[in-house]
């Protein structure tokens, strides 16, 4: 005898996510209470797992954008597994109130199906940390399932393809790939984020040659986040967005789809610096204003002595230019480049010399 299948809120969801063509199509209604539904089931397990928990976007993020996690068992990941499923429900919320918008406060059919490909990852990402919060819960079932998260490098290839001939398209609905465009604008945060660090300081070391130095990944944004008095963010801290930063570049370099809830997140928080502010009529504004530098001379100098302190080697000159940020007092005279090519301080050799003096003490000693 044949067991009829559990309908919950996610399998109703999907369900009408995959109604195939010549049945009857769903009604609005149906489309707008699936939503809610799942959204309501989501809700619910946060608040089982979670216990009602404030947690401020800093904490999410230290947790959700971690690198490569790794857990001796199931048990030692529930900790980071409930951080992944507030996220999950707060970036479902965002999406559900962005749909809403698109038609008065409701959700139809064809607005819901317009967005279905995100709405399937969330139902598939959630499955997959959720089998594992649930585990100790009899009979319970989200629905059965999985996806791949794998994107090949021929599927990159041909996104990089459709990106630069994409105004050769024509045709209607999206023209790339669902996967491989979610990995791809995180390739393209990742390098924003790049730009943006190294822009707010806007100082370019070369070496006689004219070549640039080869910095490690996070250089300039590890100087940032140690010189906070130089740079007035406006309600985020730039030190706060090493997680993100440090996330896309395992996202560029391994190339798997994260969960959806992490993409938009990730999106929010890199907006936090690579967008505009608003700003009164009496106000001065600019393009970059999510961060203001009130004495550029300063920090350009700082980051100078900075990277003579901790490059190793070299002699070097300084080009100065207009950093991308917010600055009252800007004046043309302060973008220049030094004429003088100065050395680094060789810590190498300052190391062998401390160990030398060390080995000669003990000799003494004996």
């Amino acid at each position: 005898m044949s067991t009829a299948r559990t309908i919950t809120p996610a399998r109703a969801l999907l369900d009408l996510l995959d109604a195939a063509s010549g049945q009857p199509t769903p009604t609005d209604a149906m489309a707008d209470k699936a939503m809610v539904d799942f959204l309501a089931d989501i809700a619910m397990l946060d608040r089982r797992h979670n216990r009602g928990k404030r947690l401020t976007q800093d904490q999410l993020a230290e947790q959700v954008f971690r690198r490569s996690p790794t857990f001796k068992d199931d048990r030692a990941a529930i900790p980071y597994l409930r951080y992944q499923l507030r996220v999950a429900l707060d970036e479902l919320t965002s999406l559900d109130r962005e749909i809403r918008k698109q038609n008065n406060g409701s959700i139809t059919f064809a607005v819901l199906t317009w967005h279905r490909h995100i709405i399937r990852d969330y139902l598939f990402d959630l499955r997959e940390i959720l089998v594992i919060l649930q585990r100790n819960v009899p009979n319970w079932t989200f629905f059965d399932g999985g996806k791949n998260s794998d994107v090949s490098s021929w599927e990159v290839y041909i996104l990089a393809l459709g990106l630069a001939y994409q105004s050769t398209y024509i045709g209607t609905g999206a023209p790339f790939d669902h996967k491989a465009a979610q990995i791809a604008s995180i390739f393209i945060l990742r390098q924003a984020l790049e730009l943006r660090f190294e822009r707010l300081i806007a100082v370019y070391p070369n070496d006689p040659k004219g070549k640039p130095p080869r910095l490690r990944h996070g250089f300039h944004q590890d100087f940032i986040a140690d010189n906070p008095h130089f740079f007035q963010a406006s309600g985020f801290r730039i030190k706060e967005l090493r997680n993100l930063y440090d996330w896309c570049s395992e996202i560029v370099h391994k190339a798997y789809q994260p969960y959806a809830w992490q993409v938009s997140m990730a999106l929010h928080r890199g907006g936090d610096l690579l967008q505009t502010r608003p700003a009164s009529m009496s106000q001065a504004w600019s393009i970059y204003n999510a961060v203001e530098i009130t004495n550029v001379e300063a920090m350009q100098v700082a980051f100078e002595n900075h990277f003579l302190a901790t490059y190793g080697h070299g002699t070097w000159r300084f080009a100065r230019g207009r950093p991308e940020a917010l600055i009252r007092n800007w004046r043309p005279e302060l973008a220049s480049t030094s004429n003088a090519y100065r050395p680094t301080l060789n810590r190498p050799n300052l190391c062998a010399r401390l160990k030398s003096r060390f080995k000669n003490f003990l000799r003494k000693q004996r």
